[in-house]
């Protein structure tokens, strides 16, 4: 009888991964690459596809790289007069052999020998091939987009746990012992056996599966940190950060000291967001402790207000008998006084994603984490946030289409030119009082949990003569006083803590310390040249949608027109980009009139 094993040793796991890896990563992240019997087999596969090629390969490879095993053979059939690489006698590192291989390729526009030749590159010594390091960046940072492949392959081996999303057509393993079926490797004699080996066998398949994946996630790092390091050595890199070893490996290791500061800051990035999440827990286990020994409530009168599931009781009935000005500030409020309001559901989080991904592709991280903030919540809810980017990166209107997504309504207040302390309510003793922001975008929306966008919050102003923004915002964005939120032109307590509030601001280092530790900072990038594509169609709705158009009105650009906005935008301000399209649209319309432009 045979069972299946338990454990995988990483390095068992490491190959596995490799061999299903392109010929360049390969070559690059096998650290005994250079010592083993891959040079042998691409002179192999150089030979067939272009016969007489492997032996010139191998003259290469035994001066650039050195003596490696099953290159003797080849070696031999060069013959004793053979000309030696130019490299030997002091020519171009790149050697006969290697510009030879990439003439074969560039004629016959071969992707395979392209493929050898990069792994050629990446095997050699960095004493020798240093100067073709910019060459061998381009062909890592090409390779990382073909991990996935490697991933989806694996995944239908029944290898890897992390598989594409949905893949109704994925291959049945070849070993049903690793497969979650729990099926035996063999049949067993008795059935005893049979079942004893089946019990085992899915945790024996998951334990391969977690080495699988562990692997290949480490080899996926050591791939970035390669494509950074080849980068920075083609860049200029200080000599005495380099070692005698390939080219591959000396770039890793320098991979790893670049990306050392950022490493460090994104592991403090995130132990701060860590100890702000177990705080939130801690004050929601300790409002919980608090619940439990509160009195009980008294029975409800004949005058109380039922609240069915799923409402909230945002602000509680004026008293019959008051001053006459009550009655004219809650005008137009009378729907969200004394009236349960719904609490919208939390969507699909996994659609909402895709769809604002979609339109936002330079922020797939910032997006997550904002999703994440909503996610495992019966309703839309989430705690403070705070966008931070650069100007024209299109933090409001992901704003927008993050109410849009989560089919909440988004009430805009602009930091830079609201009157001070208005954000909180202002005193009913002023002609112009009006409740506090929230509780104006919760009756707007007739909603109890809307989304309160604060954009612009870093340009609010800083004169406290009728209070500042930052101060109103601070018992609203606090779990305790939102829930019973003293508003003073309505003179009641307003239950506001199921509105989400998201700021926008370019320079979050200008806000005061308690505002900031009240909320959540997510950095929002800005778009890069490459985004163009994918940011297009969203351009073309806004500005129909402003004209009061169909989206459907404006086509899609076209070639020319597509290669004249990247001659023009290279990247960045969104609002820079909207403004080049909508200036191809006049020429647009002018041709089509006939009249010269």
């Amino acid at each position: 009888m045979e069972v299946p094993l338990e454990t995988v040793p990483p390095a068992v796991a490491r190959a596995i991964v490799l061999r299903h890896l392109p010929r360049a990563l390969r070559a690059a992240l096998d650290r005994e690459a250079a010592n083993g019997p891959l040079p042998a087999e691409l002179a192999a596969d150089a030979e067939l596809i272009l016969p007489g090629l492997g032996v010139t390969l191998a003259r290469w490879i035994d001066d650039n790289v050195g003596v490696c095993p099953g290159l003797s053979g080849w070696l031999d059939d060069a013959g004793p007069h053979a000309e030696p690489a130019p490299h030997a006698a002091g020519g171009d590192p790149a050697g006969s052999g290697l510009a030879t291989l990439d003439r074969a390729a560039a004629e016959r526009d071969d992707p395979a020998l392209r493929e050898i030749s990069d792994a050629l590159v990446m095997l050699g010594g960095q004493d020798r091939l240093a100067t073709l390091a910019g060459r061998a960046a381009a062909a890592a940072w090409a390779c990382l987009d073909r991990i996935p492949e490697a991933q989806a392959r694996l995944h239908q081996l029944g290898l890897a746990a992390a598989g594409p999303p949905e893949d109704d057509h994925a291959l049945h393993p070849p070993w049903p012992a690793l497969a979650a079926s729990g099926r035996p490797v063999r049949r067993t004699e008795g059935a005893a056996q049979e079942a004893t080996a089946e019990e085992g066998a899915p945790e024996a398949g998951a334990k391969w599966r977690a080495a699988i994946d562990d692997a290949l996630a480490d080899l996926r790092r050591d791939a970035c940190l390669l494509a950074v390091g080849l980068s920075a050595m083609a860049a200029g890199c200080p000599r005495r950060t380099w070692h005698v070893d390939t080219l591959a490996q000396a770039a890793i290791d320098h991979g790893r000291s670049v990306t050392h500061p950022l490493t460090h800051w994104a592991v403090r990035e995130a132990r701060q967001s860590f100890e702000g999440d177990a705080k939130a827990e801690i004050e929601e286990l300790r409002e919980l402790v608090r619940a439990l020994e509160a009195p009980p409530t008294p029975e409800p009168g004949p005058d109380a207000i039922a609240v069915p599931p799923g409402h909230v009781l945002v602000c509680p009935a004026l008293p019959a008998k008051g001053a006459a000005k009550a009655k004219d500030i809650a005008r137009g409020y009378e729907h969200a006084i004394g009236r349960p309001l719904p609490l919208v559901p939390t969507p699909d989080i996994g659609r909402a994603h895709v769809a604002l991904t979609t339109e936002f592709p330079h922020a797939r991280e910032a997006i997550g984490a904002v999703l994440g903030a909503f996610f495992g919540r019966a309703h839309v809810r989430a705690r403070p946030l705070l966008l931070a980017g650069p100007p024209g990166a299109g933090k409001t209107r992901f704003v927008r289409r993050l109410g849009e997504a989560l089919g909440v309504g988004v009430y805009r207040v602009d930091g830079a030119n609201d009157s001070g302390g208005s954000f909180g309510g202002t005193e009913r003793r002023w002609y112009s009082s009006e409740p506090c922001r929230p509780f104006m975008a919760i009756a707007r929306h007739r909603q109890a949990n809307p989304i309160v966008l604060v954009d612009e919050i870093d340009k609010a102003a800083t004169r406290s003569d009728y209070g500042r923004l930052w101060d109103a915002m601070l018992q609203a964005l606090d779990p305790e006083n939102a829930c019973r939120f003293p508003d003073p032109s309505l003179q009641l307590e307003l239950d506001i803590s199921w509105a989400s509030v998201v700021s926008t601001a370019n320079d979050p280092s200008k806000l005061p310390g308690p505002l900031l530790d009240r909320m959540r900072i997510i950095r929002f990038p800005e778009p890069r040249a490459e985004h163009l594509d994918a940011l297009l169609p969203g351009l073309l709705a806004e500005i129909a949608g402003e004209a009061g158009l169909d989206p459907r009105f404006h086509p899609p650009l076209d070639g020319v027109e597509r290669a004249a906005l990247r001659a023009r935008w290279r990247g960045g301000s969104v609002r820079r980009l909207g403004r080049a399209v909508e200036a191809i649209l006049r020429v647009r319309d002018r041709a089509q009139a006939g009249r010269a432009h």
